[in-house]
């Protein structure tokens, strides 16, 4: 990773994401970034014009998209265009780093790195193209009823390290995401020390349902609903394993994704291997971590999680 100089020498951030029918998630991104960085600051592209958020979006910079195909791969690379051709042009009329995360993805700082999140992109190098290290957080067998009063990573510790949430998330040079934002086009795969990407879809499951059918409200492709269902078969993933010390994988879990080559199209993300599950490591995160995204009280629309 190339660091510049000095810390403070970014002047400008702007943050990156896609929504459709997905008021919980769309709710904790805006919270979760918009404390870090100013509403202001944030670009939001709503897919389709044919519903309507139900979160407060006063400050937000909206951008609805009316001819986003429905058929999920059409889907996938038509929001990687655009996006990517949007991100280009804030890079090239005055914003030093754009910062893109789909709505369900978190990204944060190790506290070990003694760094805020805007502190840590003020260090990234004059053209960085900077990954985070991907936690995919399941709901484990032994995790109770979302408490709407305390941080989800304080009740949420069973994780997947997976090449899958290793994407590039921080950018300071023009490029081309791929369908699905996993990686650039012949951008090497770079990730940040201590750069952490939390990705929610799954921390629980009463949450995970709701969102489906919240989905289900407007019109949906039978490959995007497919998809979405079929990724609840995932939370067995961390009920048949004992989970792993995040610190004493990581290093190797970097290094494994980090050799892929990049090529025209990709990497696509494949596995990890060697772990002690399919995908990669099923890990358990550290205490230190548990305060780095807010409790649900602090953004859940109404009714959404029991107090």
């Amino acid at each position: 990773m190339t660091w510049g100089k000095e810390a403070g020498a970014v002047l400008g951030v702007k943050v990156l994401t896609n929504v459709r029918a997905d008021d919980f998630f769309l709710a904790a991104w805006v919270q979760h970034y918009g404390s870090l960085f100013g509403r202001e600051n944030l670009h939001v592209m709503l897919d389709g014009d044919d519903w309507t958020p139900q979160v407060d979006l006063a400050g937000v910079n909206l951008h609805v998209v009316r001819d986003v195909p429905r058929e999920r791969p059409k889907r996938l690379r038509f929001t990687a265009v655009w996006q990517s051709k949007f991100a280009n042009n804030l890079l090239k009329t005055g914003t030093d780093v754009v910062l893109r995360t789909d709505i369900d993805e978190f990204v944060a700082v190790d506290p070990r790195a003694g760094l805020s999140l805007p502190e840590y992109l003020a260090r990234l190098g004059e053209g960085a193209m900077c990954a985070a290290l991907g936690l995919d957080v399941i709901q484990g067998p032994d995790e109770g009823p979302l408490d709407a009063a305390r941080p989800i990573l304080a009740q949420r510790r069973n994780a997947i390290l997976t090449r899958e949430y290793c994407k590039l998330v921080a950018v300071r040079a023009p490029l081309r995401w791929v369908g699905g934002f996993h990686r650039g086009r012949q951008v090497p795969i770079d990730i940040g020390p201590d750069l952490l990407l939390f990705h929610l879809a799954l921390f629980d499951r009463d949450v995970a349902d709701r969102r489906i059918a919240g989905r289900k409200t407007i019109a949906e492709h039978a490959t995007q609903g497919a998809h979405i269902a079929g990724r609840l078969d995932r939370f067995a993933e961390v009920a048949g394993t004992s989970p792993l010390n995040l610190d004493t994988v990581s290093a190797a879990a970097r290094g494994h994704v980090m050799q892929s080559v990049p090529s025209k199209t990709g990497p696509h993300p494949g596995f990890i291997p060697d772990g002690n599950v399919k995908r990669g490591y099923h890990v358990r995160l550290p205490d230190r971590l548990a305060g780095l995204l807010p409790a649900p009280a602090a953004f859940a629309p109404p009714g959404f999680v029991a107090a």
